[in-house]
């Protein structure tokens, strides 16, 4: 990634590995409340793998992905992409049936407006289902002051909250949505092809030229510090005894 900037450094780490996200692995909380011929839209769709899965959920209706940089699975068909902003959307008042977001709150200095944007675009009874992960509840072992500095850097490095999980059924209430309802899986890496890859996943992005610069840049750490950092993360993933787990927060609501 050498003579990238920050952004197409972000783009060509997390692009892929958000490309492996399927409707069964990120959205299967939301798939009951789906079905054929609903008007759906996906919020910060991305490479539209789970834009997808959701489309064959609501076919024969139309789906819609939203992203300001939108893809789409070569083996995908049947879906729109529009490129536009979540918080200002090309779409009239009352258009979809059903609305989803995954991953998306977290990288927004207001989410609040990306969900009243929502709402407006929801039909009278509408579902919307939104996913996002919560920063604050990792579980690392063994432990390593570096990796904890790690992920206070990767959280400044979002423009939005990397703890957005837990305030998904309220941010959905004060949009206008309601009998909304929340709920948490975790996910974890706990045997060597997992932790190995989760390491090396990370240990590459913060020896990233790009993301050391933009560190650096903003005072948040050293050059020296990001290095350490790097190498803590190679050196956790060769651990036998290594394992990471998180949580995904979940949350439903309705438009009436």
């Amino acid at each position: 990634m050498t003579g990238t900037t920050f952004e197409q450094a972000r783009k060509e780490r997390q692009r892929p590995a958000h490309g492996l996200r399927t409707v069964d692995s990120h959205a299967a909380f939301f798939l009951p409340y789906l079905s054929p011929g609903m008007s759906l839209v996906d919020l910060g769709c991305g490479p539209a793998s789970i834009t997808a899965g959701l489309a064959e959920a609501v076919a024969p209706g139309p789906s819609t992905g939203v992203d300001l940089d939108p893809e789409l699975p070569a083996d995908a068909g049947g879906v729109r992409l529009v490129r536009a902003d979540v918080c200002d959307l090309p779409f009239p008042d009352d258009t979809f049936d059903a609305i989803f977001a995954c991953a998306l709150l977290q990288h927004l200095p207001d989410p609040l407006r990306a969900l009243r944007e929502a709402f407006r675009i929801a039909r009278p009874g509408a579902v919307i289902g939104i996913a996002d992960i919560d920063t604050s509840c990792y579980l690392i072992s063994p432990a390593d002051p570096r990796l904890t500095a790690a992920f206070e850097v990767n959280a400044k490095l979002r423009a939005g909250n990397p703890q957005t999980g837990r305030q998904l059924r309220g941010l959905l209430h004060e949009a206008g949505f309601r009998r909304c309802t929340a709920q948490a899986r975790a996910f974890h890496h706990g045997d060597p092809a997992q932790t190995q890859a989760l390491a090396e996943y990370n240990a590459t992005w913060f020896s990233t030229p790009a993301v050391v610069e933009r560190v650096v840049a903003q005072g948040w750490a050293t050059a020296e510090e990001m290095a350490e950092m790097s190498a803590a993360w190679a050196a956790w993933g060769q651990h036998p005894g290594a394992f990471f787990a998180g949580v995904w927060c979940e949350a439903i609501g309705w438009a009436s």
